[in-house]
């Protein structure tokens, strides 16, 4: 039939917060890639497509606007600098003239700024600013009589709607619960600090490293972008914390099983081959800022343990008690 319309195409519910792009780079020959989970204490194999997603992370509620307009946005993003990703992968330099840097800049920033973690930081911070706002009206009854005095001054409150103290009161302590940022306030509070954020990472000088043979490899987490203080030693098992504009602070970003990055805001852009012990203990800060998941090629990753333990591997990962999870 010529006017025959083709069917709606369905809505992308599912978002990921860590893009299948980056998690398919430590995936194995079945495009499977082996995950430990703290909080349910199991390991298992599963395809990108199906970690690190929530329901309508993405989502946009907003007349005229397709829901998952930002996720295929998203998508065509991650599309356009896969390809300069996958070089750095394979050849573990930026190419002629830093040709793929920026796209790598650009992937450690999106990851760093959206993500639940964050989203829920900035969720706790801004609900009490809103409930500290709306609440000091109520603070005395004085304080709320000239509140509603200088609203119907400026004409924003009707000259002839009451304005009961008591009844106004008990109906926001009633509500205070419900008074919480929006999806779309999220979600454009993180558009905006992409581009704020990204001199922060392009400005700092960025080490590659090649892990060598019989090292296990990188891996990665559901929180991959993480801030190390070089003095603090072992990371894993310690609280995450904020510093990607400190300069006594250096950024570790997993990129594949055999490539890694260290942001320093000094030295040279080099690159250097690291061996067992130096990928254990990038991996051990790594996994402590995982959220719940940690992401390997296999299970046959080393991790650094507490002195004087011996260095751990993905296969006993589980039995490990420093494993545990990191969100709150």
């Amino acid at each position: 039939m010529a006017n025959e319309q083709k069917p709606a195409a369905p809505i992308a519910r599912k978002n990921h917060y860590v893009p299948q792009m980056y998690l398919s780079g430590f995936a194995n020959a079945d495009r499977q890639c082996f995950v430990v989970d703290a909080s349910t204490r199991k390991s298992f194999i599963a395809s990108p497509a199906k970690i690190a997603a929530e329901r309508d992370f993405n989502r946009i509620d907003a007349d005229g606007v397709p829901p998952d307009a930002l996720e295929k946005e998203l998508g065509k993003f991650e599309g356009v600098i896969a390809p300069g990703i996958q070089r750095v992968r394979t050849s573990a330099t930026f190419g002629r003239d830093g040709a793929d840097r920026a796209d790598v800049i650009n992937l450690i920033t999106l990851l760093a700024v959206r993500n639940p973690r964050k989203r829920k930081e900035m969720d706790r911070l801004f609900t009490g600013l809103f409930q500290a706002m709306i609440e000091m009206p109520f603070d005395t009854k004085e304080r709320w009589e000239a509140s509603v005095s200088q609203m119907r001054t400026a004409g924003r409150w009707p000259a002839d709607a009451p304005a009961d103290y008591e009844g106004y009161k008990k109906f926001f302590e009633e509500n205070k619960d419900k008074l919480r940022p929006s999806k779309n306030f999220h979600l454009e509070m993180e558009l905006d600090q992409l581009t704020q954020m990204y001199p922060y990472f392009d400005v700092r000088r960025w080490r590659i490293l090649k892990a060598g043979d019989g090292t296990g490899g990188f891996v990665t987490t559901d929180f991959p972008v993480c801030v190390h203080r070089a003095t603090d030693g072992i990371n894993y098992g310690q609280q995450f914390a904020p510093g990607f504009s400190l300069a006594d602070r250096d950024i570790l970003f997993s990129l594949s099983p055999k490539v890694a990055l260290l942001g320093h805001f000094e030295g040279e852009e080099d690159v250097v081959d690291v061996g067992l012990h130096s990928v254990a203990s990038f991996n051990s800060t790594i996994m402590g800022y995982a959220m719940k998941q940690i992401y390997a090629v296999n299970d046959q990753f080393h991790y650094t343990r507490p002195a004087p333990q011996p260095l751990g591997k993905g296969s006993t990962l589980l039995q490990d008690p420093n494993l545990s999870v990191r969100e709150d």
